[in-house]
Protein backbone atom coordinates (compact mmCIF):
# COMPACT_ATOMS: atom_id res chain seq x y z
CA UNK A 1 0.00 0.00 0.00
CA UNK A 2 1.12 3.52 -0.69
CA UNK A 3 1.00 6.25 1.94
CA UNK A 4 -2.17 7.75 0.45
CA UNK A 5 -3.97 4.40 0.74
CA UNK A 6 -2.85 3.95 4.33
CA UNK A 7 -3.95 7.48 5.21
CA UNK A 8 -7.34 6.94 3.56
CA UNK A 9 -7.80 3.70 5.52
CA UNK A 10 -6.74 5.47 8.73
CA UNK A 11 -9.26 8.26 8.12
CA UNK A 12 -12.01 5.75 7.31
CA UNK A 13 -11.24 3.89 10.54
CA UNK A 14 -11.44 7.17 12.48
CA UNK A 15 -14.88 7.84 10.98
CA UNK A 16 -16.02 4.32 11.86
CA UNK A 17 -14.84 4.76 15.46
CA UNK A 18 -16.57 8.13 15.73
CA UNK A 19 -19.83 6.77 14.31
CA UNK A 20 -19.75 3.70 16.55
CA UNK A 21 -19.00 5.81 19.61
CA UNK A 22 -21.94 8.07 18.76
CA UNK A 23 -24.22 5.08 18.20
CA UNK A 24 -23.22 3.43 21.47
CA UNK A 25 -23.78 6.64 23.42
CA UNK A 26 -27.19 7.09 21.77
CA UNK A 27 -28.18 3.60 22.90
CA UNK A 28 -27.20 4.43 26.47
CA UNK A 29 -23.79 2.75 26.57
CA UNK A 30 -21.39 5.23 28.12
CA UNK A 31 -18.42 2.85 28.42
CA UNK A 32 -17.77 2.37 24.71
CA UNK A 33 -14.15 1.34 25.40
CA UNK A 34 -15.36 -2.05 26.66
CA UNK A 35 -17.23 -2.75 23.41
CA UNK A 36 -15.58 -5.51 21.37
CA UNK A 37 -16.15 -3.88 17.99
CA UNK A 38 -14.74 -0.59 19.26
CA UNK A 39 -11.68 -2.43 20.59
CA UNK A 40 -11.19 -4.08 17.19
CA UNK A 41 -11.28 -0.66 15.53
CA UNK A 42 -8.65 0.59 17.98
CA UNK A 43 -6.37 -2.33 17.07
CA UNK A 44 -6.81 -1.56 13.37
CA UNK A 45 -6.07 2.11 14.09
CA UNK A 46 -2.82 1.21 15.83
CA UNK A 47 -1.78 -1.10 12.99
CA UNK A 48 -2.51 1.54 10.37
CA UNK A 49 -0.67 4.20 12.36
CA UNK A 50 2.38 1.96 12.71
CA UNK A 51 2.33 1.16 8.99
CA UNK A 52 2.13 4.87 8.15
CA UNK A 53 4.93 5.68 10.56
CA UNK A 54 7.15 2.96 9.07
CA UNK A 55 6.57 4.23 5.53
CA UNK A 56 7.34 7.81 6.53
CA UNK A 57 10.45 6.78 8.42
CA UNK A 58 11.63 4.80 5.39
CA UNK A 59 11.29 7.93 3.25
CA UNK A 60 13.21 9.99 5.82
CA UNK A 61 16.09 7.47 5.75
CA UNK A 62 16.36 7.74 1.98
CA UNK A 63 16.78 11.49 2.11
Amino acid sequence: MVIADLKAAYDFNAKQRKDLKKSLKASGIENYNSNGVYQDLIVVQENLYNALQNRINAIKMIW
